[in-house]
Order: structure tokens, then C-alpha cells, then sequence
């Protein structure tokens, strides 16, 4: 090159680098590989994180909740009496759906079991949470509320 100044190098062009072949021959053959290793690591990764033991297990029997559940007393601070409002019931189906009836709103969402937690949606959108304090048979007690809230009322349910 006699163009370039003394003691710099000439600017790289095809020329200058690798033959085109060599490259596809020696080169891809790795790059292929790699790729192809890669994306196997990444595919197990992904399947590995997704399974069914990572997901949280509700403490109780999930068939346990399954069915329509009525409010008999409540506590509101000063111990359980009778419930004397309207009837109102919540029913948990296998599917993770439910619907509520009665005092506390008319309407159907999904719920999730986790821990000691029964968390129901509608629209998507969290509603009540409920504790489970005891679940026994065809009776519970828990402590519903709304996330964020100071608000609690503990609740004495019966299974229809």
C-alpha cells in the first residue's frame, strides 16, 4: 500500500480480512453450535422455571374450599355473634372461579389458594383476601380484608 503514511496500518477491507469461504467453512461451523447450545441452555432454563413445584401451595386440601359457603357469625372486635345481615356466600369452584352473594357484593371472579391465603379477583383486579384461621369439615373461621387496609372482620362460614 503505497498510499498509507509510513507505520500505519491500511484500512481493513474484504481483502484484508478472512477469506469469505474460510470464514463460512471454519467459523460458522462453531458459531452454529454455539447458538444451538445456547438456545438448548436457555430453553431447559425457562421450562425448568415454569414447572408446577415452584408454584405456591395452599397449607389446606384446595378440594377442601371447593363448594358454597355461608356466613353464620362474625366478629367485629368484641367476639363472634350470629350473622344478621342479609345471606351472604361465597362459592369456590375446582376451576379457580367464584362468585359472591349478599352483604358484602353480588359478583364472579377467580380466586388463588396460597399459604393460609384465599386471594379473590374480579375483572382481574385483586377484591378480598381471607386467612384461613380454621378449616375443618363443613366449617371455617377466617379474617377477610382488602390489601392495604387496617380493616379486618373475622368471619364463621358453613359449607352447604
Amino acid at each position: 500500500h503505497k498510499d498509507t503514511p509510513a507505520g500505519r496500518r491500511p484500512p481493513c477491507t474484504q481483502s484484508t480480512l478472512l477469506p469469505q469461504n474460510t470464514f463460512n467453512s471454519k467459523y460458522m461451523k462453531h458459531f452454529k453450535n454455539l447458538s444451538l447450545l445456547l438456545l438448548c441452555t436457555v430453553m431447559s432454563l425457562s421450562f425448568t422455571a415454569c414447572s408446577k413445584d415452584d408454584e405456591p401451595k395452599f397449607d389446606y386440601d384446595i378440594n377442601q374450599i371447593v363448594g358454597t359457603w355461608v356466613v353464620t357469625d362474625v366478629n367485629l372486635g368484641s367476639g363472634y355473634v350470629s350473622w344478621f345481615m342479609e345471606r351472604t356466600s361465597a362459592t369456590f369452584n375446582a376451576n379457580g372461579t367464584y362468585s359472591g352473594r349478599g352483604y358484602f357484593g353480588y359478583g364472579n371472579g377467580t380466586y388463588k389458594a396460597e399459604g393460609k391465603t384465599i386471594i379473590t379477583y374480579i375483572g382481574g383486579k385483586e377484591y378480598l383476601r381471607y386467612d384461613v384461621i380454621r378449616l375443618s369439615g363443613n366449617t371455617c373461621e377466617l379474617r377477610m380484608y382488602q390489601t392495604g387496609s387496617d380493616a379486618d372482620i373475622m368471619l364463621k362460614c358453613r359449607k352447604e
